[in-house]
């Protein structure tokens, strides 16, 4: 309890005295930013953190991803320091993103999740330059994580041609929100990380005007209240392409999955399959979920989607990224060594038109994530 108390107090004061140094721009000296949609539009500059603990684990993903997003993705790494990013270009190899990389170097250890860091606005205005609003800055269970919320305002600090940065008075992830052509989606979960408290918000619906004004667009809430919805980020049950929400569904994985040895194989890393409660629970938030979409005027297709006995370590096919190019949709579609599944869904998003890039995260997602926690898409080229 001591070492977590000395932990705790050192990170406090390091929040504190770094705040003095980042600088927000006022809303009124701004272009008309508004947030950057994940379903359209070619990747052209990309966030990535690594810390050489997890190594090979996380560089095996980036060498795929990389490869397969070709030659005209830009690539700003976040780590603790030079011989961090020496570490990485070495595992990366001929995938390294030489000419197109930019480093901010924290001078303190970061986490591989960088999606969670900030939402991503863009305005036609300023093409060159990315709007990120950050979360506000507290102590987490977690040293890493605590040093992760100081990423986007040392981008904005040291690539002034190519960030903003703006914090916001409120709790969240970027994971809690997904950006659509049509809507801008955020999770009920949002609300109980807000909960009313003197000087910050009096109700629930304070938290949803709040975070509208401040992204500068109508939020569509997912479920009423935090119980109504699934307990992970968007991007691990939900994926939405044009008129198509892709919806998990864990039935459907059951199925596919019953009596397949090498589900079961993968599941165990993670402790093997998740309670029948959970899954049950789940399933009944996952069908709230696509009743929404279907009320919204989207299509629903049923992705499996399968929990571990490990808390947020899922199978989610869900949780891959998007791109349009030459006119077409393609999906970076996570898969997780259980070739019976992955093939099955890879099936669902082929058959709905997209072109399925299969980027293995066998080596993370027992950590509670996969491809679209690790890879924050900070620009599209429309």
């Amino acid at each position: 309890m001591r070492l977590r108390a000395i932990i705790l107090g050192a990170a406090a004061g390091l929040l504190a005295g770094g705040a003095a140094i980042f600088v927000c721009s006022p809303w009124g000296q701004l272009p008309a930013f508004s947030p950057l949609p994940e379903d359209r539009g070619r990747m052209s500059r990309v966030v990535m953190h690594y810390h050489p603990r997890v190594g090979e684990a996380v560089a095996s993903i980036y060498r795929q991803f990389l490869s397969a997003a070709g030659p005209n993705v830009e690539v700003v790494w976040v780590v603790n320091a030079q011989a961090d990013l020496d570490d990485l270009q070495k595992r990366l190899g001929a995938a390294w993103p030489a000419g197109r990389s930019r480093a901010v170097l924290m001078g303190k250890e970061v986490s591989t999740w960088s999606k969670d860091r900030c939402l991503t606005l863009t305005a036609p205005s300023d093409e060159r330059r990315t709007l990120l609003l950050a979360p506000a800055r507290q102590l987490t269970w977690s040293p890493l994580r605590t040093n992760d919320q100081e990423a986007p305002h040392r981008q904005a600090l040291d690539f002034a041609d190519q960030f903003i940065c703006r914090g916001l008075d409120a709790d969240f992830d970027g994971g809690d929100f997904l950006i659509t052509t049509r809507h801008a989606f955020a999770s009920s979960l949002v609300l109980a990380k807000n909960p009313p408290s003197a000087g910050r918000f009096a109700s629930a619906d304070d938290v949803r005007k709040y975070l509208a004004r401040e992204l500068r667009c109508e939020l569509t809430w997912l479920g009423d209240t935090p119980d109504d919805v699934p307990p992970h980020h968007i991007g691990m049950f939900l994926t939405v392409i044009g008129q198509i929400a892709f919806v998990g569904d864990v039935q459907l994985a059951r199925r596919i999955a019953a009596s397949q040895p090498d589900v079961e194989a993968a599941l165990s890393v993670a402790g093997g399959e998740a309670s029948a409660e959970f899954e049950g629970t789940l399933q009944s938030q996952l069908g709230r979920v696509a009743g929404q979409m279907r009320s919204l005027g989207y299509r629903v297709v049923r992705v499996p989607v399968l929990p571990s006995a490990t808390t947020r370590a899922w199978f989610a096919y869900n949780n891959g990224i998007v791109e349009t190019r030459d006119g077409q949709t393609i999906f970076y579609m996570p898969t997780f060594g259980a070739p019976s599944l992955d093939m099955i869904a890879a099936g669902v998003f082929q058959n709905a038109g997209c072109r399925v890039v299969p980027i293995d995260c066998s080596t993370i997602w027992p950590m509670g994530g996969s491809l679209h926690c690790l890879v924050n898409v900070v620009s599209r080229a429309q």
